[in-house]
């Protein structure tokens, strides 16, 4: 049954019930008014004929008192809610009073004249030869209330039956609200959680309209938030896990499946010991004691078990799943990341850096050499060479009269000043005296001039801001930087123009070379033979520098970043 019945029916209930009850409360006052009524009305008729019977008696002339009353009964006629009769002395009926014709129409149920009929009134008086009997007779008083009892229910009924209309109208008007309302719940509890009810003129409805739709949206926004984080948590690389109180397993994302092999039906409700070495259980149950002390682990590094007896290295991170209710921990929230990359990668850069230190020392004992042969060259091969061109000169000082010897004595002097020539060269190339002499910046000055003695179609132009002194490892690096990225321009990429900028800048040292060659593929350099940029970018790194490279057809650019102190 409906609201709207449902309403109808309560309204319909009261109404017959105050119906009843005005019904009642009418028939009791008429009751109570049929009473008085007939009591009154015998009592003014008994007055009456005690009056007249007084007056027979003090009259005698009149005659016997039961001849001189008929007549007078017969003038009077009815009298109202009573009946006179008159018999004689031997009891038979002298007259008799019209019973009422008032309402004679009307015909009473016999409940109603039941309970309207008052308690019965009867007299009698004896008079002179005869009898008079006096009864009260309420038959048209309770026609009379009958009648406006019934008018009354016939009217009450079509006013009923109007306001039942009425107010069953009215309702399915109030409550058409009530329909939109249900729906909206019942779209609500199939999931719909975008369903918003419109807004409402009945203040009632306005205000469960509002509450839903805030109801609607908190929900919404809550579920929102909840696919958002089940979304992380299966779609985030790490592996993450739930443990019951008793270290099951609850819940178990995609990257978990990737990383230990087991699927979510094989795993769930497992201990999560199946997961654990056996030399690392101990440690487990201790990680668990800490974190069901409402503590946290951040990042362990640790070790774990795969499907197929894969031992991985790991990082874990435990978090105390705790009942704000029950104000207890009922389990955990693991998240596992696979470190095993990480760790080859640590111990690959340890390699590397390793590597580097050796690559360092070697060039370091490179260059400890290539300083001693050139001294040795210098002091020993010097001397050889300034012997013989003094030889040579004594040779020919000696032989003016002989042209062949003095030739040979110049030509021998000629050999010694290219091997001269030849030899500083080789003591240049192995070991720049103006490194330690004159510093960096001159060497590069003096290297870039003989580079544009030799190459007078190249431009090539050197600046160098806020460079002083530095140390003798950075300064052999930098000049062999500088030197490896010539030779490789002057091999491979037909410049014209070449930019070499050396300077200082947030305690860095940034040198950087710059041609407008022919360039190359970056692309492809892992895949050719151009060890001198591998050794250009090693010489960088060991200094804990940056090495930059970018290389197209408009040219190539080198540069290196070095950190350095305030002072070198």
């Amino acid at each position: 049954m409906s609201l709207r019945l449902r309403l109808n029916l309560l309204i319909t209930i009261i109404m017959i019930l105050f119906l009843i009850g005005l019904s009642i409360t009418l028939m009791k006052s008429s009751k109570k008014a049929i009473e008085e009524g007939v009591e009154s009305s015998h009592r003014v008729t008994l007055q009456l004929l005690d009056t007249f019977i007084t007056s027979s008696v003090q009259n005698p002339e009149w005659g016997y008192t039961h001849e001189v009353i008929q007549p007078f009964l017969l003038e009077l006629g009815h009298v109202r809610s009573n009946v006179i009769s008159l018999y004689d002395f031997n009891n038979h009926l002298l007259y008799q009073t019209t019973k009422s014709t008032y309402r004679k129409e009307i015909n009473p149920p016999q409940w109603f004249k039941k309970y309207m009929a008052p308690p019965k009134e009867f007299n009698a008086k004896i008079i002179r030869y005869g009898r008079l009997v006096v009864e009260s007779s309420p038959d048209g008083a309770i026609r009379e209330a009958w009648f406006h009892t019934r008018s009354f229910i016939y009217i009450s009924l079509v006013i009923f039956f109007m306001v039942n209309i009425i107010i069953y109208w009215l309702l399915g008007k109030w409550l058409s609200s009530i329909n939109i309302l249900i729906k909206g719940i019942e779209e609500f509890g199939r999931g719909n959680l975008k369903t918003r009810l419109p807004q409402f003129h009945i203040p009632d409805f306005k205000s469960i309209a509002d509450n839903f739709n805030i109801m609607g949206q908190s929900l919404d926004n809550f579920l929102s938030e909840n696919k958002r984080l089940a979304l992380i948590s299966q779609q985030t690389a790490d592996a993450i896990m739930i443990l019951d109180s008793e270290q099951k397993i609850n819940f178990w994302n995609n990257s978990a499946e990737l990383m230990f092999g087991y699927k979510k039906k094989e795993i769930i409700g497992k201990s999560v010991e199946i997961i654990v070495p056996k030399n690392k259980i101990s440690e487990l149950k201790s990680n668990f004691n800490f974190t069901h002390k409402n503590k946290k682990i951040q990042n362990l590094e640790t070790r774990r078990l795969t499907k197929s007896k894969t031992v991985i290295d790991v990082s874990i991170s435990i978090s105390p799943l705790y009942d704000p209710e029950k104000k207890k921990v009922i389990g955990d929230i693991v998240s596992v990341r696979d470190i095993s990359e990480k760790i080859k990668v640590t111990k690959s850069k340890k390699a590397l850096d390793q590597n580097r230190k050796l690559t360092a020392l070697i060039q370091k004992k490179i260059e400890d050499e290539r300083r001693s042969l050139a001294r040795e060259l210098h002091d020993e091969l010097g001397q050889y060479v300034s012997a013989i061109k003094i030889f040579a000169q004594n040779i020919k000082n000696q032989s003016k009269t002989n042209a062949v010897i003095k030739n040979s004595a110049e030509s021998v002097n000629a050999a010694a000043n290219q091997i001269y020539d030849g030899m500083h060269n080789i003591i240049r190339k192995l070991r720049p005296g103006s490194l330690d002499n004159l510093g960096l910046v001159e060497t590069l000055k003096d290297l870039v001039a003989s580079w544009q003695t030799q190459y007078s179609n190249i431009h090539i132009n050197f600046k160098s801001i806020g460079v002083e002194e530095l140390t003798e490892n950075l300064s052999i690096n930098i000049y062999r930087f500088v030197q490896e990225a010539m030779n490789n321009c002057l091999k491979h990429a037909h410049a014209t123009r070449v930019e070499i900028n050396l300077s200082i800048k947030n305690k860095e040292l940034i040198v950087s070379f710059r041609d407008n060659g022919k360039g190359f593929d970056v692309k492809n350099l892992k895949y050719s033979k151009q060890f001198g940029i591998v050794g250009m970018r090693e010489r960088i790194q060991g200094l804990n520098g940056k090495f930059e490279l970018q290389s197209n057809s408009q040219g190539t650019c080198l540069i290196g970043i070095i950190p350095v102190k305030n002072k070198q």
